[in-house]
């Protein structure tokens, strides 16, 4: 009898970090800069172009690029829970709408190892973070660059154990695509599903999440 494979899909801003990029990157530049979020949450701009909009703004240096990434606070122990998870049989993979650049980078300083989704880009000091549309990858999108619910619904379909782990907009269809008890949410995720009357596993820290894998506490 073949074994089950296990997979844990986890957003990265607000889900393994306390605060988003872009929202730490809002509090360096003026208020009017916040203006392409606001349409976002209007309906009149998709997510992916509210992003590129304020990471294109965004003219900071190298150092102050990287204390805007410690500043998102990335999860304490992050580095041990995903160990623990993977020796449970629970590997990790990141599904972000946000940008590979700040993510490879948190976590490459963080010791972790894991498989990335994520918009691509650049950074160009004084420019700005320059995230592009990757329109060949299978798990394209064109809300938010990266399709979170058809990379969920692909370890579904060859019948993983799939968990999903978020807390905002774009995560709303590949949290509702894993049973309860795989469905974990924090922030505007959970006030949606409880609002939906959904049955979710709220979390306050992401390593609560190993517990919960893992059987035991975290």
């Amino acid at each position: 009898m073949q074994v089950q494979e296990k997979v844990l899909v986890s957003d990265f801003d607000g889900t393994m970090t306390e605060l988003d990029f872009f929202r730490v990157a809002l509090s360096r530049l003026p208020p009017r800069a916040a203006a392409p979020w606001e349409r976002y949450e209007q309906g009149v701009l998709s997510h992916f172009d509210a992003l590129a909009l304020i990471f294109s703004r965004m003219r900071v240096s190298q150092q102050e690029l990287a204390a805007i990434m410690v500043e998102m606070r990335l999860e304490i122990g992050l580095a041990a829970a995903v160990d623990r998870l993977k020796q449970a049989g629970w590997p990790l993979v990141i599904a972000s709408a946000g940008c590979d650049y700040y993510i490879e980078r948190i976590l490459f300083r963080a010791s972790v190892n894991a498989e990335i989704y994520a918009n691509p880009g650049i950074f160009i000091p004084g420019t700005g973070l320059i995230m592009k549309r990757q329109p060949e990858s299978p798990f394209y999108g064109a809300e938010a660059g990266i399709d979170k619910a058809a990379l969920v619904r692909s370890y579904l379909d060859r019948g993983d154990d799939t968990a999903f782990a978020g807390d905002g907009r774009p995560d709303l269809a590949p949290a509702l695509l894993v049973p309860p008890e795989r469905r974990f949410a924090r922030g505007w995720l959970a006030d949606e599903l409880e609002i939906r009357s959904e049955r979710f596993v709220r979390f306050e820290r992401w390593r609560d999440i190993a517990g919960y894998l893992c059987g035991g506490a975290a």
